[in-house]
């Protein structure tokens, strides 16, 4: 166990769709795992991306019934659990009842994969919580803007709110710096400010602004798999992060102390 990651920022428009598609790519082309990847936005835009993956379930079923069976995609690159507007419903619902059923599905399709990466709404909610207790670290993706930064200290207070009361396994791996722009003053002092403030978790390495990256996805490929020479170098940097981001993941499960396995 311990192959449960999430994307998730409370803050909207920072990069999380694009990050968690482009991590189960990763995961799968790189170190040739079989992912599932769980959209749980409405908007659905990782299930957009990843539109030509087998779709083995909808989201939304998640949080009810038990799913019986998981329909084999382990020879497919990426197995997807569709995101739609039907989710907005689960914020509705009692959540004694739709987070343990999230959880259990979760262990099972964690299970039956190598790695299971969930893309979360960009609000604390009902689905964001389950995907909290059911995950084992988090990638935080943030822009390096006032309101984005600020929204750092109210994801860390949720994780760590959840860590203490209902999942002591989980672990904050990384805040990944998206979207950067290399020749702003602000965005520069900014980088500075989030070394001060979050030393512990921000990745020494960025992901520039680069339109490589969402014409890639538009295409339903990953950024390697764009044939410009422009995508090598966002794919150079893309890659470097998810080494980063992957050696936290594995050495806090290495590190996480007998009684908080899972």
């Amino acid at each position: 166990m311990g192959n449960v990651v999430i994307f998730g920022n409370q803050k909207g428009g920072v990069g999380k769709s694009t990050l968690a598609v482009l991590y189960a790519c990763w995961l799968s082309d790189v170190r040739r795992q079989s992912v599932c990847l769980i959209d749980l936005d409405a908007q659905a835009n990782s299930s957009k991306s990843l539109r030509h993956a087998p779709a083995i379930a909808e989201a939304v079923a998640l949080f009810g019934t038990d799913l019986d069976a998981i329909v084999s995609a382990r020879e497919q690159p990426v197995a997807l659990v569709t995101g739609s507007r039907k989710l907005a419903d689960v914020e509705l619902a009692r959540a004694d009842v739709v987070i343990p059923a999230f959880r259990r599905n979760v262990t099972r399709l964690a299970q039956d994969f190598d790695a299971v990466v969930i893309d979360t709404p960009p609000a604390l909610g009902l689905r964001m919580s389950a995907a909290l207790m059911a995950a084992h670290a988090v990638a935080c993706p943030i822009e390096l803007e006032e309101y984005s930064i600020d929204g750092v200290a109210d994801m860390l207070r949720t994780i760590f709110g959840v860590r203490q009361r209902y999942n002591p396994h989980l672990r904050l791996a990384a805040i990944v710096l998206n979207r950067f722009n290399p020749h702003s003053l602000r965005q520069k002092a900014a980088v500075h400010d989030l070394a001060l403030n979050f030393r512990e978790f921000v990745l020494p390495a960025r992901i520039s602004t680069r339109s490589a990256i969402p014409e890639a996805l538009a295409a339903g490929v990953p950024v390697w798999r764009l044939p410009k020479s422009a995508a090598r170098e966002a794919s150079l940097e893309v890659m470097r992060v998810f080494e980063l981001l992957q050696q936290r993941i594995e050495s806090s499960r290495a590190t996480m102390p007998a009684d908080a396995q899972p």
